[in-house]
C-alpha cells in the first residue's frame, strides 16, 4: 500500500482556502512530506503568512490571492502554476463559507455569494486544472472538500448543506464521468465532521445575515466546534491518509462520518422526512 508520504514526497499540490483553518493544515502537511504547494486564498494576507512560515521551515510554498467565485482569476491560478511548476498533481478545493438562519430570513445577496464560493468554486477549479491534468495523461488527483453536511439536514444551516449536497453529486458525478473515460485521475470527496477552523467567525465578522436568529445559531455553532472539533492537524492528516489510499469517500471522523452516511441511505430507503 502506498503510503501517505510516498503518495505526496514530490510533485506540487494547488489547496484552496489554505490561508486558515484545515486549508493551512493540508498545505502544512504537503509541504512536510515534500510536495511543492500552492497556498490560495481570498485573503492576500493569511495566505503570504502561511507560505512565509512554511518556507521558513524548508518548505517550498507560494502564495497566490484568488477568489474561487471569479473563473477568470481560478483560470489565472491554473496559467500561473504551470507556467511555474509545469504540473499540478493534486487539487484541494478547500476553499468553504458558511451562513446560518432559517431559510426566509436569510440575505438573498449572502446566499448567492455562499453558493458561489461553495460550489460554483469546486466547479471553477475543476474547469481550470481537469483539463491541463488529462493532457500531461500522468495521475493526478481531484479532492473535493465537502462535509458531513452533504449527507445531512440540519435546521437553520439550509445555505450551507444545500452547496455541500451540490459539491458532493458534483463530485460522485466527475468520479463516473473520468472513469468511462479511463484518465488517470482520481476523484475524492472529503466529508470533514467538526473540525476548529475560523469558518463560523468569519461568517459573524461578515456582518448580519438576515434575522438575529442567524447570529444566534452562528455563535452557538462557533462554541461548539471550538469545545468538540477535531485540531486541524489531526483532520488534515486523515484525510491526506484517505487520499493517499485513493479512498473516494474520506472522512475525519472513521465512525460517525460512515454512520451519517448510512443515515442518509437509510432515510431515502425508508421514504420518510427526514427529522432530528
Amino acid at each position: 500500500m502506498t503510503t501517505t508520504p510516498q503518495r505526496f514526497g514530490r510533485g506540487t499540490a494547488v489547496v484552496t482556502g489554505a490561508g486558515c483553518g484545515l486549508g493551512e493544515a493540508l498545505a502544512e502537511q504537503l509541504c512536510g512530506h515534500g510536495m511543492a504547494v500552492v497556498v490560495a486564498d481570498a485573503d492576500a494576507g493569511r495566505a503570504g503568512t502561511v507560505a512565509r512560515r512554511l518556507r521558513a521551515h524548508g518548505g517550498r510554498a507560494e502564495a497566490r490571492t484568488v477568489d474561487v467565485a471569479d473563473p477568470a482569476a481560478v483560470e489565472d491560478l491554473a496559467v500561473a502554476t504551470y507556467a511555474e511548476h509545469g504540473s499540478v498533481d493534486l487539487l484541494l478545493n478547500n476553499a468553504g463559507v458558511e451562513l446560518g438562519g432559517r431559510v426566509w430570513e436569510i440575505d438573498p445577496v449572502r446566499w448567492r455569494r455562499l453558493m458561489s464560493v461553495n460550489i460554483d468554486g469546486v466547479f471553477h477549479g475543476v474547469r481550470a486544472f481537469l483539463p491541463r491534468m488529462l493532457t500531461r495523461g500522468a495521475p493526478a488527483i481531484v479532492a473535493n472538500v465537502a462535509s458531513v453536511g452533504s449527507v445531512t439536514t440540519p435546521p437553520r444551516q439550509s445555505a450551507y448543506v444545500a452547496s455541500k449536497h451540490a459539491v458532493l453529486g458534483f463530485t460522485e458525478c466527475l468520479h463516473r464521468e473520468l472513469a468511462e473515460i479511463g484518465a488517470p485521475v482520481q476523484v475524492s470527496a472529503v466529508l470533514p465532521s467538526w473540525v476548529r477552523t475560523r469558518i463560523f467567525e468569519d461568517a459573524l465578522a461578515a456582518g448580519p445575515a438576515g434575522a438575529a436568529s442567524s447570529h444566534e445559531h452562528l455563535s452557538g455553532m462557533s462554541a461548539s466546534m471550538a469545545a468538540q472539533g477535531l485540531a486541524p492537524a489531526d483532520a488534515a492528516a486523515r484525510i491526506l491518509d484517505g487520499i493517499a489510499r485513493g479512498d473516494f469517500w474520506v472522512f475525519t471522523d472513521p465512525q460517525r462520518g460512515p454512520e451519517l452516511r448510512s443515515a442518509r441511505g437509510r432515510l431515502l430507503l425508508d421514504g420518510e422526512p427526514p427529522a432530528g
